[in-house]
């Protein structure tokens, strides 16, 4: 495994990294958002989609696969964020009215683990992905 990466370009490390850190964050969405009535299908189709993205380009290199994953990822955590606005409303007047205000952490810890997906994808796109 350690010859695998040694001889793949830090682009494609990239996308690997993006590619671990999107399953991560689908997986985080997934245990936390059924327990809270807030699943939006769009939110998993967009992560499962730029998922399937990376791999493809693990296996063919192309640049609009990445604008494309990027995008993909990029709309999950901004749809992601503007689902739970609120539960911010909340935490910002001290009620429990619109959201819960209780659940602002890990909905900010879900979106910043999407948004360092969105960086190292964006970064791979910059960086040559073949050898």
């Amino acid at each position: 495994m350690k010859n695998f990466f040694a001889k793949k370009s830090y682009g494609f490390c990239a996308v690997v990294l993006s590619l671990i850190v999107a399953v991560i964050s689908l997986v985080r969405y997934l245990a936390w958002a059924p327990a809270h009535n807030a699943t939006n299908s769009l939110v998993v189709a967009a992560l499962v989609i730029g998922i399937v993205l990376n791999v493809i380009v693990m296996i063919r290199d192309e640049d609009l696969l990445i604008v494309a994953a990027t995008a993909c990822y990029s709309f999950a955590v901004f749809r992601h964020l503007a689902d739970q606005v609120g539960s911010f409303v909340d935490a910002f007047q001290g009620i429990n009215m619109f959201g819960d205000a209780t659940q602002v952490g890990n909905i900010v810890s879900i979106a910043i683990v999407m948004g360092i997906g969105v960086l190292l994808t964006i970064v791979s796109g910059f960086l040559r992905r073949e050898v």
